[in-house]
């Protein structure tokens, strides 16, 4: 099994680490260095993307299989699939009948039509070879029939979106229907090439970049490395010279091609010959498939999809099948010397013909039939004219061997020689000629350079190719890159290498709906409250916050308020109202709300009347007193704003909260509380009675709570002073005891004098001063020594001022406090703090606030 390497990709010197999920992992399943089986797996922000499903045409069984056990398929989420080609295509029904794959599947219309008839005649065929027996099948006919359906056909040049992955493809012109992909995840622009030509042929549109569109990584093709092609038109003229040579000597020409793809190229090019040459129409031309009547049917079909050569030939046609009077024989492809032929018991062996047959590669079929039947005779020859793998008997019979193993059965059968053991490889003389025309529709090393300069992407992966070319072409590119500022990195994995390659994204986030109306904070130090030396002020801490519900789709991030969820994202908000019942029968209303004070201090109180019995009023005078009246009503207490507690009759609590993580942490401490309260000697002794035995005729006594439990708790915190003098008490503990309460309103004229006298005699008067203020709790003026009280003049200003404070419940305006060399002020009434040092300024208001939530509220 295939070591797996991670890539490094980052700059030399960057050691700034890297999230995972702004990596994108690449990862070659098949076709890594080597042509075949081309499968290959992208990876982002927890998007999957496979590539291809092809087996290689050289091998058989799970040997032909890209290595799906190295991957989890289930976690793919879209499979492409660039054309119908057995490399690309051929393990789909495997992919979808016996693996966990749970995605969905997606090729062009013109694709879809012609694998359904490929694929099921790659199946016939391979059960039919001599080698059946032992081949171990991956999958049957029924197998592919039934997956079929999933597929799904999209078409050129328009976009979809599947689970937050946008995909469009684009034609790459190397069979009818090959598409390049461009798949976009979270804003990151990959472009898939698949096989694809560039070069001007008789029936495709040739490949090109797409127009304003920068991609970031490409995916490209590296099969024929650096090579490049000869010229279209001198090897049109030596592929006719070479064919007319072979039958001039009276030979058969034999052109091993796919049933599809450059078969309709060779077939244009020979009917067109042949029409221009009367001296060979009376030599047949051959088209030799199972699938040729099929496939020609898909070919007339798409004629739109064609280049505007067939769409010209088609009206041509058009124009005389109608003035001919017979329209059902018009078209590009109704081919005037072609003959199609779907098996070799209609084919009469007889003088010279040209006979292209499937399968291209040589391994069987036949094609290899024919191979094997001819090669004996030197007049005949063998053309390649399309791509030959390694491995596959049109890569070895270019080498020109003597001779060539028998595959098919009959020509088995026929070359066994008498005395022959059995299982003995049986050997065929070849003395036919072989050459080589490729007309194979992939770009060249000059037209693959040339569009990867075009697309300009800053990194390029080379897959598709064997590795001496990609080897080659790697380097190629990178000495073209070196002179550059920024190089593109160009990567050349081998199957099962996973390659992991950073992109670094800002995370960016919209404003909308209600909350897009307030103005955002400005930069830090630059805002409208900053000095003009730098310095901090005060305004700075006073700066707009923005907060809200972030929703993210497909990438895409929105900061909105909760009540524009269902507009701006189409959500909907739910309120959880909570409810827990128990039963208190020892505690009385009286101890819940003495308890519940002494937690939590002030609570908000409620008496709640019950209605009418099931709806219905009382008849009857309702001036008349009753002998016994029945209570209904109900107590009920707010805890901080949140919590309500209602106390029914009979002991009946009830306990309801709107459900969140605040909420419900303060739902818990008051069940505590209420749990706690039943257990309590209070209880118990309000709870008690008198024995039922007594012998002493005594009225019977109910034994209530003590009058201090029945008046508020202390704790309620419902006195000004009190709630002040705990603040100080907080404050002590946080900053010592330099406390000093504020004597003047923060607008008096006399506060900055003030403040010069506290500075002079900071040392000696600040700890007396602080300490008498904590201690005092009948009244915080005491706080105050004699000789600060007579220090103290007040205007009628600010006697008016201090009169609305002590309306508001606040005792003194301010507080000031001395720590380590700084003053900081603190001024009750909105609880804003002043000082110079911006640390401390900081740590004040927090303990400030952490008091305030300690104690509760301070003025009511």
């Amino acid at each position: 099994m295939a070591a797996k390497r991670k890539h490094g990709t980052m700059a030399p010197g960057d050691d700034e680490p890297v999230d995972p999920s702004d990596e994108l992992m690449f990862l070659c399943l098949g076709g890594g260095n080597e042509v075949g089986r081309s499968c290959h797996i992208i990876q982002y922000k927890g998007k999957t993307v496979m590539l291809d499903a092809g087996m290689h045409p050289a091998y058989e069984g799970l040997s032909a299989m890209p290595f799906y056990d190295e991957f989890d398929l289930s976690t793919v989420d879209v499979l492409l699939i660039s054309h119908f080609h057995v490399d690309h295509a051929a393990s789909l029904p495997y992919v979808l009948s016996k693996t966990n794959f749970k995605g969905r599947v997606f090729m062009t219309h013109p694709t879809k039509a012609i694998y359904k008839w490929l694929i099921q005649d790659s199946v016939r065929v391979g059960n039919m070879s001599s080698s059946s027996e032992t081949k171990v099948q991956m999958y049957t006919e029924q197998d592919h029939l039934n997956t079929f359906p999933q597929i799904e056909a999209i078409d050129f040049h328009t976009t979809h979106t599947i689970a937050g992955i946008r995909i469009t493809p684009y034609p790459a012109g190397h069979v009818l229907g090959a598409a390049m992909f461009l798949i976009e995840i979270a804003g990151l622009k990959i472009m898939f090439t698949g096989d694809y030509s560039r070069e001007e042929d008789r029936h495709l549109v040739s490949a090109s970049v797409p127009e304003n569109i920068k991609i970031d990584v490409l995916i490209t093709e590296s099969t024929f490395g650096i090579s490049t092609h000869v010229p279209r038109v001198q090897r049109e003229h030596a592929l006719m010279k070479s064919i007319t040579d072979i039958l001039n000597r009276g030979g058969r020409a034999l052109l091993p091609v796919f049933a599809l793809g450059r078969a309709q190229e060779l077939l244009l090019i020979l009917d067109e010959y042949w029409v221009k040459h009367p001296e060979y129409q009376k030599i047949p031309i051959y088209y030799n498939s199972s699938l040729a009547r099929k496939c020609m049917i898909v070919y007339q079909t798409y004629v739109s999809a064609m280049n505007d050569n067939i769409k010209r030939l088609f009206r041509e046609r058009m124009a005389e099948a109608e003035a001919a009077g017979d329209v059902g024989k018009g078209g590009p492809w109704d081919f005037r010397f072609v003959r199609s032929l779907k098996s070799l018991e209609r084919f009469d062996d007889v003088g010279g013909c040209v006979m292209l047959a499937s399968p291209g590669m040589l391994q069987s079929g036949t094609s290899r039939e024919l191979l094997e039947r001819w090669a004996p005779d030197p007049r005949n020859g063998v053309i390649i004219t399309g791509y030959s793998v390694e491995g596959t008997m049109a890569k070895q019979i270019m080498h020109e061997p003597d001779a060539i193993p028998a595959v098919t059965t009959r020509a088995a059968n026929a070359a066994r020689r008498p005395g022959q053991r059995e299982g003995e490889q049986i050997m065929i003389p070849r003395r036919c000629t072989v050459q080589e025309f490729s007309f194979a529709a992939h770009v060249d090393g000059t037209e693959n350079q040339e569009f990867i300069e075009e697309v300009a992407a800053p990194v390029v992966i080379l897959v598709h190719g064997e590795k001496g070319n990609m080897t080659r072409l790697k380097s190629k590119l990178l000495s073209f890159n070196a002179h550059k500022a920024q190089p593109a990195k160009i990567f050349s994995p081998a199957n099962c290498e996973e390659l992991r390659i950073p992109f670094r994204q800002d995370k960016v986030a919209k404003v909308v709906g209600k909350l897009a109306q307030i103005p955002p904070p400005g930069p830090r130090g630059k805002r409208a409250g900053s000095s003009e030396d730098g310095a901090q002020t005060d305004d700075d801490e006073h700066h707009n916050i923005i907060t809200g519900v972030l929703v993210q789709n497909d990438f895409k991030m929105s900061l909105m308020a909760p009540e524009d969820l269902r507009e701006y994202a189409g959500l909907t908000t739910t309120t959880i109202l909570c409810r827990q019942h128990l039963t208190l029968s020892a505690a009385g209303v009286d101890l819940i709300r003495w308890a519940l004070e002494g937690t939590f201090g002030a609570i908000k109180e409620v008496n709640i009347k019950a209605d009418a019995l099931n709806g219905k009023e009382v008849n009857g005078d309702h001036s008349e007193a009753a002998d016994e009246e029945v209570d209904r009503s109900t107590k009920a207490f707010k805890v901080m704003d949140c919590v309500t507690v209602y106390c029914r009759p009979g002991g009946e609590v009830e306990v309801q909260w709107e459900g969140n993580m605040v909420n419900d942490g303060i739902a818990d401490a008051v069940l505590a509380v209420l749990f706690s309260v039943e257990s309590s000697p209070a209880a118990v002794r309000q709870s008690s009675r008198t024995h039922s035995h007594s012998h002493t005729p005594s009225p019977t006594k109910q034994t209530t709570l003590p009058s201090h439990l029945k008046q508020p708790n202390p704790h309620a915190t419902t006195s000004p002073s009190t709630r002040l003098s705990r603040l100080f008490m907080f404050l002590e503990a946080q900053f010592g005891s330099s406390i000093t309460p504020i004597p003047y309103p923060r607008n008096s004229a006399s506060l900055e004098a003030w403040f010069t006298q506290q500075n002079a005699k900071a040392v000696e008067a600040s700890f007396e001063h602080g300490t008498e203020a904590a201690k005092d709790t009948a009244d915080i003026s005491e706080a105050l020594t004699a000789d600060d009280k007579a220090e103290v003049e007040l205007s009628s200003e600010d006697k008016a001022e201090l009169k609305r404070l002590h309306g508001l419940g606040i005792p003194v305006p301010g507080l000031e406090i001395r720590f380590d060399g700084h003053v900081a002020r603190v001024w009750l009434e909105d609880l804003s703090v002043e000082c110079k040092s911006a640390v401390l300024r900081e740590r004040v208001r927090v303990v400030v606030e952490r008091g305030i939530e300690t104690i509760s509220g301070l003025w009511s």
